[in-house]
């Protein structure tokens, strides 16, 4: 039966400890090919929805990996991109790695966290749309 975690992100001080429990249960949970949907609101947009997947790495390690797509270069992605790397600053730090972007004709920002966790904003030209990436490697 697949487990159903919920992930919500706000600019609330007050919430970031619920933020920070979701992001230490998806470390727990990585991995497990059973993990359910990953509901985020982001807060001037209706909430989307993302399903998380189990992803096998190099290495043999395993990780969880949420993606949610948006309107090609949408406002709103980069909105919900620049979130979801400032709650998980809130738990786990600043970043300790950053990529620059590229463009060939995608765009990609990748942010890396202590503990296995990257945040990444890609723009997908061939399919005019833009995705927020949240991968999590198993702890």
């Amino acid at each position: 039966m697949a487990a159903a975690l919920t992930l919500t992100l706000s600019v609330t001080a007050a919430q970031a400890d619920g933020f920070c429990e979701t992001l230490a249960r998806l470390h727990a949970d990585a991995g497990n090919p059973d993990a359910g949907a990953v509901t985020v609101a982001f807060p001037d947009a209706t909430a989307a929805e993302a399903s998380c997947r189990a992803v096998l790495e190099l290495g043999g390690i395993r990780s969880l990996s949420c993606n949610w797509a948006f309107d090609y270069r949408a406002d709103a992605a980069r909105v919900a991109f620049d979130l979801l790397a400032s709650e998980i600053t809130a738990c786990a730090g600043d970043p300790i790695a950053t990529e620059a972007p590229v463009n060939h004709p995608d765009s990609y920002d990748l942010l890396s966290f202590a503990g296995g966790i990257s945040a990444a904003l890609k723009d997908k030209a061939a399919l005019q749309e833009t995705h927020v990436i949240l991968r999590v490697q198993a702890g």
